[in-house]
């Protein structure tokens, strides 16, 4: 009985013992998961704070930005609707979307006051032919486009030039934007320009006949010379292919190489036999006069150079400065020999004509040493083609 009673007792102890270290565990646990908890609040309440900042401060950029863009927006409808050229956006199916207040002038025939918007560009009159059926299929193979056009503006014709640009969104054709812009007034302006200039131009040769008129009748033997001079050297500048602008230098240059004459003595020009050295020197000097005569004119090529050295030889024979192969102008070195040619073969106080065949010897044989080869072969091609100084 003694026996039972302790092991009662021991039983009992350890269950006791078993119930306060639960008990103690549970206050344990409990105090614990009370300080995580407050932790987690705090953390959480950390947390709420943080995203309603960063929630306000991306909402303030959010609204930054939709007003940047609105003002955007704003600026760039106003930039379309006020832009001098006229822009037409069109959708896929080449329909209307949007036209600015310059193309709807364009578009617009007087007081018509059609609204363009949703209507196919294939359906309005200037549009509407078969030409740019062809340029809009272009627009959606993704290949810009342009032409030109003749519009009624306000009861006047409009000459506009079109420009089209295709637009893809993600690789989709989505439409197109088409740019108008009324070319009427630089066009006439150009004309006008170009009528000027050709005015101007023949202005200038008519300056340039009464020149050499005025040069000639002062030597009655050389009469026609200059005129026969300018027409051998154009052909051999053609022959050789030599820039517009160096063909007119070389016509108008022609036209009065001799007119330093004018300061040549009659008695000298007009001597019926051969000149002696001095007189020769006399003569000489027309290149210099000529250039001195010339110089203060602003023509739009170098004649004045031209003039100065049409009687420069490639050995630095020639005078008046004794130049050499390329400081010679290959305007002078043509009108060199066109010269020389005509002078042989034309009639003078001092002698009969040589003819056309002791040209050609003269200066073939002194090719590359008096006279420029490619112009002595081009001047020998045309004879040889039947060329002649009188028709």
């Amino acid at each position: 009985m003694e026996n039972q009673i302790q092991a009662f007792v021991l039983i009992s102890s350890i269950a006791l013992a078993l119930f306060i270290l639960i008990g103690v565990y549970l206050i344990i646990r409990l105090k614990l998961n009370d300080i995580l908890l407050k932790r987690s609040e705090e953390k959480l309440k950390n947390f709420n704070e943080t995203l309603q900042y960063m929630v306000a401060e991306k909402t303030e950029k959010l609204q930054l930005s939709e007003k940047k863009f609105r003002n955007l927006y704003e600026l760039n409808k106003e930039v379309l609707e006020n832009s001098p050229a006229g822009i037409i956006k069109l959708n896929r199916k080449h329909e209307i979307d949007f036209l600015n207040q310059e193309s709807l002038l364009l578009l617009s025939h007087d007081n018509d006051t059609n609204n363009f918007l949703g209507q196919l560009i294939s359906k309005i009159p200037q549009f509407n032919r078969a030409g740019w059926a062809s340029l809009f299929t272009q627009l959606k193979k993704g290949n810009e486009i342009e032409g030109e056009e003749t519009f009624s503006k306000q009861s006047n014709k409009a000459i506009v030039k079109i420009k089209g640009v295709p637009i893809f969104e993600e690789g989709i054709y989505s439409g197109a934007v088409l740019l108008l812009n009324d070319n009427t007034e630089s066009i006439l302006a150009e004309e006008k320009l170009r009528h000027s200039f050709v005015m101007l131009q023949k202005a200038t040769e008519d300056i340039i006949q009464a020149m050499s008129y005025t040069s000639e009748i002062r030597d009655p033997y050389t009469a026609g010379h200059q005129k026969k001079v300018c027409k051998l050297a154009v052909a051999i500048g053609k022959e050789m292919n030599i820039t517009e602008e160096q063909l007119q230098g070389v016509k108008f240059a022609a036209m009065i190489h001799d007119i330093g004459k004018i300061s040549v003595p009659s008695d000298i020009l007009s001597k019926p036999g051969k000149i002696g050295e001095t007189e020769f020197e006399v003569v000489k000097g027309h290149s210099q006069t000529g250039y001195e005569l010339l110089a203060k004119i602003d023509f739009p090529w170098p004649i004045a150079d031209i003039v100065h050295q049409h009687h420069e030889k490639l050995n630095g024979s020639g005078y008046p400065n004794g130049l050499k192969d390329d400081d010679i102008l290959i305007e002078a070195k043509i009108i060199s020999v066109a010269d020389t040619v005509e002078a042989m073969t034309a009639h003078r106080p001092y002698r009969a004509a040589l003819g056309i065949d002791k040209a050609m010897e003269e200066i073939t044989t002194n090719k590359g040493k008096f006279f420029d080869s490619n112009v002595v072969d081009a001047c020998v091609n045309i004879f040889s083609n039947g060329f002649q100084f009188s028709e």
